[in-house]
């Protein structure tokens, strides 16, 4: 059974409704309190957070944001690869039901390895 093609409406239908998933994570981390993510909204309607490399946090304290929003995402375990510029990216997927489907996402962490790190500060 052909589905027929993709139209703009049904991709900025996606966005939409991965916006308003959006609206409440962002929603309910500023109640909780708890470190922001750099998010992007795909055409497909898939969300991707990544943590931030704030001045102010170490990779421990960055590892443990990531860890925080595993938690509450319900995300998968998180999937380590090696960068091609050096350290690792640890990528965890997750999915937020809506009554129109599933909001599908992945959480991303970039960890530099500690010779790239310590000639970045020095």
């Amino acid at each position: 059974m052909a589905l027929g093609e993709i139209t703009t409406t049904d991709l900025n239908g996606w966005q939409y409704r991965a916006i308003g998933v959006l609206d409440k994570l962002v929603k309910a981390g500023l109640k909780a309190e708890r470190y922001p993510l750099n998010w992007t909204i795909t055409t497909n309607g898939s969300l991707r957070g990544e943590v931030h490399r704030y001045d102010q946090l170490t990779d421990n304290d960055r590892r443990a944001v990531y860890e925080e929003w595993l938690r509450v995402l319900d995300a998968t375990p998180p999937r380590e690869s090696k960068r091609f510029e050096g350290g690792i990216r640890l990528t965890a997927t997750f999915a937020h039901p809506t009554n129109r489907g599933d909001v599908k996402g992945s959480l991303v962490l970039d960890i530099d390895d500690e010779d790239q790190a310590d000639s970045d500060r020095g």
